[in-house]
């Protein structure tokens, strides 16, 4: 069995499964792309600041619960959605055989589809003599070979992918081979999930992840990524990341303001957050909960109970 947790950013995803892991003896995996490199950690929004944290390799003790998934490599490698599944595949055998329940929380909805349903192009090999000639490319070069390539997948990308180097890569790159795909081997240990689906009208999202951005700059965004810089992370890589990492990197090199800066990522939030939403539509069997309403765990809570019951009783009677 395996509980899903998913929502835009700023729905309280991981705050609401780590009371759940407490309640179901759980363990979280995080799905979140960007919460798996080190350092990564105001950016990239991993826990809130009155949490109690102790870091280990590959996972975070949270208020006494771990969460696997951050701090898998270094910044500036690449990790991708198959990294992904190896992981969460053997994670998740390891959490089963404890006894315990998986839990999987993160606002990556391509992760979580990926881990039920498997992705196509994963038999596709990395060609690394491309890689090192299409990265001397500027975007929109990237999106009209790849449109040349293969129309049809250039216009499916959404906005965000069109800009995106690393997804107009890999599209090529798929595009070019001449080898049939395969989906994944990683099966789950279980067929039995449930997915809860966190919503809420956009403008409350919009007012919380403005607050949310602030708080994370008082407290100290802006000097992680100058640490990553300093240290000598890519700028390129950072800004590929997208959102705050695109953003602050900006500034910090001096291409905008730090008012612009602030203006564009919050627009960015936004449409991210429009974006994530989308990923409902694209989970057979989702549960959709409001979190607006002021006790909106309690119905959450219950409908995990229920399930966690009836599937704890259905192993029973089978063992």
């Amino acid at each position: 069995m395996m509980l899903v947790i998913y929502g835009p950013t700023q729905t309280g995803k991981t705050n609401l499964a780590l009371q759940l892991a407490r309640k179901f003896q759980g363990e979280l995996i995080s799905a979140d792309s960007r919460q798996v490199y080190k350092g990564l950690d105001i950016g990239s929004g991993k826990v809130g600041f009155s949490d109690v944290v102790s870091k280990h390799h590959g996972y975070w003790m949270v208020n006494g619960v771990r969460i696997n998934g951050f701090d898998l490599t270094d910044p500036g490698q690449q990790f991708s959605a198959a990294d992904f599944l190896e992981f969460a595949h053997t994670t998740m055998t390891q959490i089963i055989r404890a006894k315990k329940t998986p839990i999987v929380v993160g606002g990556t909805g391509f992760y979580i589809k990926a881990l039920i349903d498997g992705i196509s192009t994963i038999g596709y090999p990395r060609n690394e003599d491309l890689r090192q000639k299409l990265d001397r490319l500027p975007v929109d070069r990237l999106y009209r070979k790849l449109k040349r390539l293969d129309s049809k997948r250039a216009e499916s990308m959404n906005e965000s992918d069109q800009a995106n180097p690393r997804r107009l890569i890999r599209a090529i790159e798929i595009a070019l081979s001449n080898q049939k795909a395969k989906t994944t081997h990683y099966q789950l240990p279980t067929t039995n999930y449930l997915i809860i689906g966190l919503t809420v009208p956009n403008e409350y999202l919009y007012k919380k992840a403005d607050k949310w951005l602030n708080d994370r700059i008082d407290h100290g965004l802006i000097k992680e990524i100058k640490t990553l810089l300093e240290t000598g992370v890519d700028s390129q890589w950072l800004e590929n990341l997208g959102l705050e990492y695109r953003w602050i990197t900006k500034y910090l090199l001096g291409e905008n303001s730090y008012e612009e800066s602030l203006i564009r990522l919050k627009g960015d939030i936004h449409s991210f957050i429009r974006r994530q939403k989308t990923w409902f539509k694209k989970f057979k069997g989702i549960r959709l909960f409001d979190i607006s309403g002021k006790n909106y765990q309690a119905p959450i809570e219950k409908t995990v109970s229920l399930w966690y019951t009836r599937e704890n009783e259905g192993r029973e009677e089978s063992s």
